[in-house]
């Protein structure tokens, strides 16, 4: 890193800060802070829906899965449209009619005050498991690539995070989330410009390379369950895990609210697919450009994990300048990840919890306090997690993300129990709720039950809805006038 590469880092974080700073003397109201006052454009809330989802992770595992497996990742992309378009048939119309700050709102209109708080209890457990995680992937490479210490790296990243999104509320985090997205672009950019210039004979000797080894092969019809890279297992399992995360996550939910109204929700929602199809496609072509440089300039260890091969092509071939703009880029992937989830929790226990249960009385003023109390809260929170992973190391990550499917599949299940089945109530819905999530922990340890990681939704959400009529059967019937507008049938 040289001067030059650091004044870029700066620059792109003060400019991010200031946004944060500017946004701030607009909020008078949890409407403004939790929602815009759903004055935000639909084509930056759909910016942002994908840059929620676009973390540091993806930055960095884009490349390596492009190096090691070509086009083939594409495939979940597909996915993901069939979970959007779940979503905007299933869900979106409740979110919007209702005037929702929160997604469990719903289930409390549809059940009872005690399934609303477990459905944000599965998310806000969810969520945080993810916090730390993110930060400390983020900041690791930061610690990588700049040589600062890790734990130096990761007061850094979060400690912008924290001021910017508590300072500015949803405005803040959704115009940032643009920049960021868009600085992603540009590191890509740089990087795909680095490994071009570096190689005799340019892109037209890279291109040949990708021919010669299949990286551009999209669609492996195979049935493989514990493959990703099967198109069976990117339809069927990912995009019901899509539909999960699409349609239950508070991160995903608090931006089609912000929208003035369905029809602006719909078409952020599908510029958030599009635009995140060319974000992978982007990282996935810089891994297979990579993996063309280092064909034709030997030089890659051979035993380096496929996450970390973005990070030593930065460290050792990319020229100053492209290196400030590519870190930048990991910069903006990783709190486009982060502010998203501190909004979000502040969001859900401050509408779920503070208001509802603890000071229903409370004055706009106090409760707006209240969020950004919550953001800080749990910013240091996420900092104190991933100081916590960073002691042990990584084995705590596999740990993380295989449990928070165990949050978010069961809720989904709860949802779809409400908008699909009339006949299902609120013990049902509960108790088949937690049924489910018993069931996971179970299968996840007992060797003769588990599932390929990925299947879990796949497998979750229908037991979740079976159970959840069965308990019914043995409970009051909901009545019709409970019902009215809060199934896709009434």
């Amino acid at each position: 890193m040289t001067i030059f590469d650091w004044l870029i880092v700066i620059l792109y974080a003060v400019i991010v800060i200031g946004i944060g700073l500017w946004s701030n003397n607009q909020q008078t109201n949890t409407a403004e802070y939790f929602l815009g006052q759903h004055r935000i454009p639909w084509w930056a809330i759909g910016f942002s829906i994908i840059a929620t989802s676009f973390s540091a992770a993806s930055l960095l595992g884009g490349p390596g899965e492009g190096f090691t497996h070509g086009l083939l990742y594409l495939q979940l992309q597909l996915g993901d449209l069939i979970g959007y378009g779940l979503v905007i048939a299933i869900l979106l119309p409740f979110f919007m009619r209702l005037n929702l700050t929160t997604a469990y709102q719903y289930l409390e209109k549809r059940f009872d005050i005690k399934t609303r708080s477990l459905g944000s209890i599965c998310f806000l457990l969810f969520v945080v498991a993810r916090l730390g995680a993110l930060l400390y992937a983020a900041s690791l490479v930061v610690a990588t690539i700049t040589s600062l210490p890790l734990y130096s790296a990761i007061l850094l990243v979060g400690t912008i995070s924290i001021v910017y999104t508590a300072a500015g509320g949803m405005a803040a985090v959704i115009w940032t989330d643009v920049l960021q997205f868009l600085m992603i672009f540009v590191g890509l950019g740089a990087g795909v410009w680095a490994a071009v210039s570096g190689v005799e004979g340019g892109f037209s000797a890279l291109w040949q390379v990708a021919i010669d080894h299949n990286k551009f092969a999209v669609l492996n019809p195979v049935w493989e369950p514990e493959s990703i890279h099967s198109l069976p297992t990117a339809l069927l399992a990912y995009g019901v895990l899509a539909f999960a995360i699409a349609g239950t996550n508070q991160q995903a939910v608090q931006r089609y609210v912000s929208c003035p109204d369905a029809s602006s929700a719909r078409k952020a929602i599908l510029l958030g697919w599009f635009s995140g199809f060319i974000g992978v496609a982007a990282a996935l072509f810089l891994g297979i450009l990579i993996f063309g440089f280092y064909q034709l300039n030997p030089g890659l260890p051979q035993n380096i994990h496929p996450d970390d091969i973005l990070s030593h092509f930065i460290v050792y071939h990319v020229p100053p300048g492209s290196a400030g703009l590519l870190i930048a880029a990991i910069f903006a992937a990783a709190m486009s990840s982060i502010d998203s989830a501190l909004h979000s929790l502040a969001t859900c226990i401050t509408v779920d919890f503070y208001q509802r249960h603890i000071k229903p009385e409370s004055s706009e003023h106090n409760a707006l306090r209240v969020a950004q109390w919550l953001i800080i809260i749990w910013g240091i929170i996420g900092i104190g997690t991933a100081f916590y992973v960073a002691a042990i190391g990584k084995a705590l990550l596999p740990f993380l993300i295989k449990y928070n499917t165990m949050f978010m599949s069961p809720l989904l299940g709860l949802f779809l129990m409400g908008v699909l089945l009339p006949k299902i109530n609120a013990t049902g819905a509960f108790y088949g709720t937690i049924g489910t999530a018993i069931i996971l922990v179970i299968s996840a340890n007992f060797s003769w039950l588990r599932l390929p990681g990925i299947w879990h939704s796949a497998a979750a959400v229908p037991i979740s809805i079976i159970l959840g009529l069965i308990i019914s059967l043995f409970d009051t019937k909901p009545s019709k006038q409970s019902l009215q507008g809060l199934t896709i049938w009434t």
